[in-house]
Protein backbone atom coordinates (compact mmCIF):
# COMPACT_ATOMS: atom_id res chain seq x y z
CA UNK A 1 0.00 0.00 0.00
CA UNK A 2 1.29 3.43 -1.00
CA UNK A 3 -0.27 6.67 0.21
CA UNK A 4 0.79 10.21 -0.70
CA UNK A 5 -0.69 12.95 1.48
CA UNK A 6 -0.35 16.61 0.48
CA UNK A 7 0.48 18.58 3.61
CA UNK A 8 1.23 22.01 2.16
CA UNK A 9 0.17 23.75 -1.04
CA UNK A 10 -1.12 27.08 -2.36
CA UNK A 11 -4.63 25.65 -2.29
CA UNK A 12 -6.50 23.47 0.20
CA UNK A 13 -9.09 20.81 -0.55
CA UNK A 14 -10.08 19.96 3.01
CA UNK A 15 -11.80 21.94 5.74
CA UNK A 16 -9.43 22.75 8.59
CA UNK A 17 -6.30 22.32 6.43
CA UNK A 18 -4.60 25.63 5.65
CA UNK A 19 -3.17 26.85 2.37
CA UNK A 20 0.03 28.87 1.88
CA UNK A 21 2.66 29.33 -0.80
CA UNK A 22 4.93 26.28 -0.78
CA UNK A 23 4.85 22.53 -1.04
CA UNK A 24 5.17 19.46 1.17
CA UNK A 25 3.86 15.93 1.02
CA UNK A 26 4.17 12.73 3.03
CA UNK A 27 4.87 9.38 1.36
CA UNK A 28 3.79 6.36 3.41
CA UNK A 29 5.25 3.19 1.93
CA UNK A 30 6.79 -0.07 3.17
CA UNK A 31 6.66 1.00 6.82
CA UNK A 32 8.35 4.34 6.13
CA UNK A 33 6.90 7.84 6.32
CA UNK A 34 8.98 10.18 4.15
CA UNK A 35 8.44 13.92 4.26
CA UNK A 36 9.19 15.54 0.90
CA UNK A 37 9.81 19.27 1.38
CA UNK A 38 8.48 21.24 4.36
CA UNK A 39 6.58 24.19 2.87
CA UNK A 40 7.34 27.81 3.71
CA UNK A 41 6.22 28.04 7.34
CA UNK A 42 6.60 25.52 10.15
CA UNK A 43 3.39 26.63 11.91
CA UNK A 44 1.30 25.93 8.79
CA UNK A 45 3.01 22.58 8.20
CA UNK A 46 2.59 21.41 11.78
CA UNK A 47 -1.01 22.67 12.02
CA UNK A 48 -1.91 20.82 8.83
CA UNK A 49 -0.26 17.65 10.09
CA UNK A 50 -2.28 17.93 13.30
CA UNK A 51 -5.50 18.51 11.33
CA UNK A 52 -4.73 15.42 9.24
CA UNK A 53 -3.87 13.41 12.38
CA UNK A 54 -0.27 12.83 11.34
CA UNK A 55 2.22 12.84 14.18
CA UNK A 56 5.68 14.36 13.48
CA UNK A 57 7.07 11.38 15.40
CA UNK A 58 5.83 9.06 12.63
CA UNK A 59 8.18 10.61 10.05
CA UNK A 60 11.31 8.54 9.39
CA UNK A 61 13.07 10.52 6.65
CA UNK A 62 12.99 13.98 5.07
CA UNK A 63 13.92 14.83 1.48
CA UNK A 64 14.41 18.49 0.55
CA UNK A 65 14.08 19.18 -3.17
CA UNK A 66 15.99 22.47 -3.36
CA UNK A 67 17.15 25.44 -1.33
CA UNK A 68 14.19 27.83 -1.65
CA UNK A 69 12.30 29.12 1.39
CA UNK A 70 8.93 27.75 0.27
CA UNK A 71 10.34 24.21 0.44
CA UNK A 72 12.74 24.51 3.39
CA UNK A 73 10.89 27.00 5.62
CA UNK A 74 9.22 24.40 7.81
CA UNK A 75 12.28 22.19 8.28
CA UNK A 76 13.74 23.41 11.56
CA UNK A 77 10.33 23.88 13.14
CA UNK A 78 9.59 20.28 12.25
CA UNK A 79 12.98 19.10 13.58
CA UNK A 80 12.17 20.75 16.91
CA UNK A 81 9.32 18.20 17.14
CA UNK A 82 11.18 15.20 15.70
CA UNK A 83 14.93 15.18 15.09
CA UNK A 84 15.24 11.38 14.92
CA UNK A 85 15.25 11.45 11.12
CA UNK A 86 17.65 11.38 8.22
CA UNK A 87 17.50 14.54 6.08
CA UNK A 88 18.49 14.26 2.41
CA UNK A 89 19.49 17.55 0.77
CA UNK A 90 21.08 18.28 -2.62
CA UNK A 91 24.87 18.04 -2.34
CA UNK A 92 25.22 21.74 -3.22
CA UNK A 93 23.64 22.82 0.09
CA UNK A 94 26.21 24.72 2.16
CA UNK A 95 28.16 23.00 4.89
CA UNK A 96 26.82 25.60 7.33
CA UNK A 97 23.24 24.60 6.51
CA UNK A 98 24.07 20.91 6.88
CA UNK A 99 25.77 21.60 10.20
CA UNK A 100 22.60 23.35 11.38
CA UNK A 101 20.58 20.24 10.53
CA UNK A 102 23.08 18.08 12.43
CA UNK A 103 22.99 20.48 15.39
CA UNK A 104 19.25 19.78 15.67
CA UNK A 105 20.11 16.13 16.29
CA UNK A 106 19.14 14.85 12.84
CA UNK A 107 21.41 13.07 10.39
CA UNK A 108 22.14 14.85 7.10
CA UNK A 109 22.98 13.31 3.72
CA UNK A 110 24.03 15.29 0.65
CA UNK A 111 22.57 13.70 -2.49
CA UNK A 112 24.84 14.17 -5.49
CA UNK A 113 23.79 11.20 -7.58
CA UNK A 114 20.96 8.67 -7.76
CA UNK A 115 20.34 7.69 -4.12
CA UNK A 116 18.22 5.01 -2.46
CA UNK A 117 16.13 6.48 0.36
CA UNK A 118 14.30 3.28 1.33
CA UNK A 119 12.89 0.19 -0.37
CA UNK A 120 11.56 1.30 -3.80
CA UNK A 121 12.00 5.01 -2.96
CA UNK A 122 14.84 7.00 -4.53
CA UNK A 123 16.27 10.46 -5.06
CA UNK A 124 17.13 11.44 -8.62
CA UNK A 125 20.27 13.06 -7.27
CA UNK A 126 21.15 16.67 -7.89
CA UNK A 127 19.94 17.94 -11.27
CA UNK A 128 20.17 21.31 -13.03
CA UNK A 129 22.88 23.87 -13.71
CA UNK A 130 21.72 27.09 -12.04
CA UNK A 131 19.23 25.94 -9.37
CA UNK A 132 20.15 22.47 -8.16
CA UNK A 133 17.19 20.23 -7.36
CA UNK A 134 16.40 16.60 -6.65
CA UNK A 135 13.19 14.76 -7.42
CA UNK A 136 11.80 11.86 -5.41
CA UNK A 137 10.52 8.78 -7.18
CA UNK A 138 8.81 5.59 -6.14
CA UNK A 139 9.09 2.32 -8.03
CA UNK A 140 5.69 0.61 -7.84
CA UNK A 141 4.35 -2.50 -9.55
CA UNK A 142 2.19 -0.21 -11.71
CA UNK A 143 5.04 2.08 -12.75
CA UNK A 144 7.12 4.99 -11.47
CA UNK A 145 5.69 7.90 -9.48
CA UNK A 146 7.81 11.05 -9.74
CA UNK A 147 7.40 13.91 -7.25
CA UNK A 148 8.97 17.31 -7.91
CA UNK A 149 9.23 20.37 -5.70
CA UNK A 150 9.51 23.07 -8.37
CA UNK A 151 11.22 21.35 -11.33
CA UNK A 152 13.66 24.23 -11.83
CA UNK A 153 15.98 22.06 -13.99
CA UNK A 154 12.97 21.49 -16.33
CA UNK A 155 10.13 19.06 -15.70
CA UNK A 156 10.83 17.07 -18.88
CA UNK A 157 14.53 16.87 -18.07
CA UNK A 158 13.74 15.55 -14.60
CA UNK A 159 11.37 12.90 -15.96
CA UNK A 160 13.95 11.78 -18.52
CA UNK A 161 16.66 11.62 -15.85
CA UNK A 162 14.52 9.30 -13.73
CA UNK A 163 13.72 7.10 -16.73
CA UNK A 164 17.45 6.66 -17.37
CA UNK A 165 17.84 5.21 -13.87
CA UNK A 166 14.84 2.85 -13.96
CA UNK A 167 13.33 2.06 -17.34
CA UNK A 168 9.70 1.52 -16.44
CA UNK A 169 6.37 3.07 -17.42
CA UNK A 170 5.56 6.31 -15.57
CA UNK A 171 2.36 5.99 -13.59
CA UNK A 172 2.26 9.59 -12.35
CA UNK A 173 4.14 12.87 -12.08
CA UNK A 174 3.12 15.07 -9.13
CA UNK A 175 4.20 18.40 -7.67
CA UNK A 176 5.39 21.78 -8.89
CA UNK A 177 6.18 21.92 -12.63
CA UNK A 178 7.27 25.61 -12.74
CA UNK A 179 5.46 26.42 -15.98
CA UNK A 180 3.48 29.56 -15.09
CA UNK A 181 5.55 31.74 -17.45
CA UNK A 182 5.13 29.39 -20.43
CA UNK A 183 2.73 30.23 -23.24
CA UNK A 184 -0.26 28.03 -24.04
CA UNK A 185 1.56 26.77 -27.16
CA UNK A 186 4.68 25.92 -25.16
CA UNK A 187 2.62 24.03 -22.59
CA UNK A 188 0.88 22.10 -25.38
CA UNK A 189 4.29 20.88 -26.55
CA UNK A 190 5.29 19.95 -22.99
CA UNK A 191 2.06 17.98 -22.49
CA UNK A 192 2.69 16.20 -25.81
CA UNK A 193 6.15 15.24 -24.50
CA UNK A 194 4.59 13.97 -21.25
CA UNK A 195 2.42 11.67 -23.33
CA UNK A 196 5.32 10.61 -25.54
CA UNK A 197 7.26 9.70 -22.39
CA UNK A 198 4.32 7.52 -21.32
CA UNK A 199 3.14 9.56 -18.32
CA UNK A 200 -0.39 8.26 -17.64
CA UNK A 201 -1.40 10.49 -14.68
CA UNK A 202 -0.46 14.05 -13.67
CA UNK A 203 -0.96 16.06 -10.49
CA UNK A 204 0.48 19.54 -11.12
CA UNK A 205 0.29 22.07 -8.28
CA UNK A 206 2.19 24.82 -6.44
CA UNK A 207 4.35 26.77 -8.95
CA UNK A 208 2.86 25.15 -12.06
CA UNK A 209 0.45 28.06 -12.58
CA UNK A 210 -3.36 27.95 -12.45
CA UNK A 211 -3.81 28.36 -16.22
CA UNK A 212 -1.31 25.59 -16.88
CA UNK A 213 -2.98 23.29 -14.34
CA UNK A 214 -6.28 23.79 -16.18
CA UNK A 215 -4.54 22.98 -19.45
CA UNK A 216 -3.18 19.70 -18.03
CA UNK A 217 -6.63 18.87 -16.66
CA UNK A 218 -8.24 19.42 -20.06
CA UNK A 219 -5.67 17.26 -21.87
CA UNK A 220 -5.36 14.46 -19.30
CA UNK A 221 -9.07 14.16 -18.39
CA UNK A 222 -9.42 11.04 -16.17
CA UNK A 223 -5.63 10.91 -15.84
CA UNK A 224 -5.60 14.25 -14.01
CA UNK A 225 -5.14 14.12 -10.20
CA UNK A 226 -6.45 17.17 -8.30
CA UNK A 227 -3.86 18.33 -5.79
CA UNK A 228 -4.20 20.58 -2.75
CA UNK A 229 -3.37 20.58 0.93
CA UNK A 230 -5.35 17.73 2.42
CA UNK A 231 -5.34 15.57 -0.73
CA UNK A 232 -4.66 11.86 -0.24
CA UNK A 233 -3.57 9.67 -3.15
CA UNK A 234 -3.81 5.93 -2.56
CA UNK A 235 -2.18 3.40 -4.88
Amino acid sequence: MLEIIILYDNTSVKRGVGSAWGFSCLIKHNGKAILFDTGGKADVLLANMKALRISPAAVTDIVISHNHWDHTGGLFGFLSKNHKVKVYVPASFSQAYRNEIKASGAKCVGSKNFTKISKDVYSSGELGAVIKEQALFINTSKGLIIITGCAHPGILEMIESVKKEIEKPILAVLGGFHLASKSRAEVEKIIAEFKRLGVTHVGPCHCTGERVIRQFKKEYKDGFIPIGAGSAINI
